[in-house]
């Protein structure tokens, strides 16, 4: 077979506001390896903490984040090409001035959390335990179906009742956030242990109607993650799914679309 190719131009246009809001962030799994390690990081950054490893002396920074670390190239002046930091050309949050909280299947504090993890090193954790210690996650929505089985001896933490009254209360808690941090903005990132692929169907998350009411039924094919997402979408706020979980069911996409979420 025999392919053309042919350039094509398009145009877009991207909009932005100027004021850069007061904004948190909720973690979905705060208390486990990722959520731990978030936390941490930005509390290293922010209280700019150094510690020694074998290899001598560290200092925090945000190698690896697109929006802190890379630069964009802007011109050339004096036959030299020009670059600048991505974070300088739009008005960006720093992430030191994040307000992050959320929720956990464990009632683990951050500081018990951390160590547990063993992600980040020892002279790290030791320095940042008397910020962590007395930080507890929200209790979590565990559905024991859609994840490891391991999982199932920390799950000492969780909102019960139908999926339904765990929606409510998951957005009882983005509200309650939002107002008792004075914020402008919320975002929720899933960063939680990955759940297995729900069986999608149209009977169940076809459309917005339809998981809405799948999620008023207690259908057992209705994950966690989804929950969360819809209770943010619910309150106009954005949802980060952080696993290759088939969160975004059409239905999903469906009631996202509808609200400009």
């Amino acid at each position: 077979a025999q392919y053309v190719v042919r350039p094509v131009s398009r145009e877009y246009k991207f909009v932005t506001e100027r004021a850069i809001p007061r904004l948190g962030l909720l973690l979905v799994g705060l208390a486990g390896n990722n959520g731990t390690t978030v936390v941490g990081s930005v509390l290293a950054n922010k209280h700019n903490v150094t510690w020694r490893t074998k290899n001598g002396v560290q200092k925090p920074n945000y190698y690896g984040s697109l929006t802190q670390a890379s630069t964009c190239h802007v011109g050339r002046m004096d036959g030299e090409e020009v670059y600048c930091p991505f974070r300088s050309l739009l008005p960006m949050v720093n992430p030191n001035d994040l307000e992050i909280s959320g929720w956990d299947i464990s009632d683990a504090n951050m500081a018990d959390a951390m160590e547990r993890a063993r992600v980040l090193d020892y002279d790290l954790q030791r320095q940042l335990r008397p910020m962590l210690e007395n930080i507890t996650a929200m209790p979590g929505i565990y559905n024991p179906d859609f994840i490891a089985a391991n999982q199932e001896e920390r799950a000492n933490h969780v909102i019960q009742g139908t999926k339904k009254q765990q929606v409510e209360k998951i957005r009882e808690d983005i509200r309650n956030f939002k107002q008792s941090r004075n914020l402008d903005k919320v975002i929720v990132l899933w960063t939680a242990n990955t759940e297995r692929f729900s069986e999608v169907s149209d009977e169940l998350h076809g459309t917005k109607e339809a998981l809405l009411a799948s999620i008023e039924r207690d259908e057992a094919e209705i994950a966690p993650s989804t929950l969360y997402a819809v209770a943010s979408i619910l309150e106009d706020t954005p949802y980060i799914n952080g696993s290759p979980q088939n969160t975004f069911v059409p239905g999903l996409i469906d009631l996202a679309v509808s609200r400009s979420v």
